[in-house]
């Protein structure tokens, strides 16, 4: 798993290996900073972030990057 900030939001990319079969299934989670608890809360769970596994784990991460930064551009959160 890795984590990267972007303005006031975390998103947390996670890429697991599917068992048997050398591939990677990409999900990311976004967390948004609360200014009153001084912490950040989860705001999207583990959503998967594309439609077919990866062969490699850095493809996995990448893609799941893409998908939070989209995510986070849309403006939902």
């Amino acid at each position: 798993m890795q984590i990267e900030t972007i303005g006031k939001f975390q998103i947390h990319l996670i890429a697991h290996e599917l068992p048997g079969k050398a591939q990677w299934d990409p999900f990311v989670s976004i967390h948004r900073f609360d200014d009153e608890e001084q912490d950040f809360k989860c705001v999207l769970e583990k959503h998967h972030a594309a439609d077919h596994p990866f062969p490699s784990y850095e493809e996995a991460i990448d893609a799941a990057r893409r998908t939070g930064t989209a995510l986070l551009e849309s403006g939902k959160f």
